[in-house]
């Protein structure tokens, strides 16, 4: 009897032999200009020019688009999502119906027009984040100088051409109100990173006090946690008792 072996061998890997690994080695990259597969190797040779053509062509587009602001509409500040970040501040999508009208925007449809990101879908959820979103509208309001589309026909509240004194006066005393200052000491709109930075710092070290030693946090953040959800069923059931008391006193 004659036993014969035949092996297979793919025509991309090397030949294995002995208890050895399976080589796999790229040899796929070629940097010869005369290779028969030619553009395999990736390089970014143009970083430099690429970063000047990219600044040029944001300063045409700045220049086509004035007077409005090269980085789009105004958008609000909101929190991040997951308990996580919950805490980091971010640009949100756009503001909501609330906050306009609290800034005093009745048309979501004319904020579009002036600058504003309006977003129909979203909802406040605290009144810190309305109030916060609502002064940011209304200093947005207050800075905003409105050109008119028509030259001829100007209404109120609107320049032709160039501001005025009235305007630049009025600019300057927002400019000395504003928290926000750059290094020329003018206002201007707050990052969103940069707001509620105050509101996170770490409070300093100090004693505890009595009432905080004898508190037991875990049932004080259970009773807080279960009032919370049983607050809705405590009123109504308060209310039928007291509408019951009534009910007996106009009895007797």
């Amino acid at each position: 009897r004659i036993f014969a072996r035949v092996y297979f061998f793919s025509g991309h890997r090397m030949v294995k032999r002995g208890n050895a690994p399976v080589p796999n080695a790229h040899f796929h990259k070629h940097w010869h200009p005369s290779a028969s597969q030619k553009g395999r190797v990736r390089v970014y040779f143009d970083t430099a020019p690429q970063k000047r053509i990219r600044r040029l062509r944001r300063m045409k587009r700045a220049k086509q688009i004035f007077p409005r602001p090269i980085r789009g509409p105004l958008r609000p500040i909101v929190h991040c999502p997951t308990q996580r970040y919950n805490m980091k501040t971010r640009r949100g999508k756009g503001f909501t119906i609330m906050e306009l009208k609290n800034a005093g925007i009745k048309d979501p449809k004319f904020a579009r027009t002036i600058g504003i990101a309006v977003d129909k879908r979203r909802r406040n959820h605290s009144e810190e984040s309305l109030a916060l979103n609502t002064e940011r509208l209304k200093e947005y309001m207050g800075k905003m100088v409105l050109f008119p589309l028509k030259p001829k026909k100007v209404k109120k509240g609107k320049v032709r051409g160039v501001v005025s004194e009235c305007d630049a006066a009025k600019m300057k005393e927002l400019s000395n109100r504003g928290v926000y200052l750059d290094k020329r000491g003018r206002a201007y709109m707050p990052k969103p990173k940069q707001v509620g930075k105050d509101l996170l710092k770490a409070e300093e070290p100090r004693k505890l006090t009595d009432v905080e030693k004898k508190r037991a946090v875990v049932n004080f953040l259970r009773k807080v946690t279960r009032d919370k959800k049983s607050i809705g069923k405590r009123l109504k059931r308060q209310a039928k008792k007291e509408a019951k008391a009534n009910k007996e006193a106009m009895k007797k």
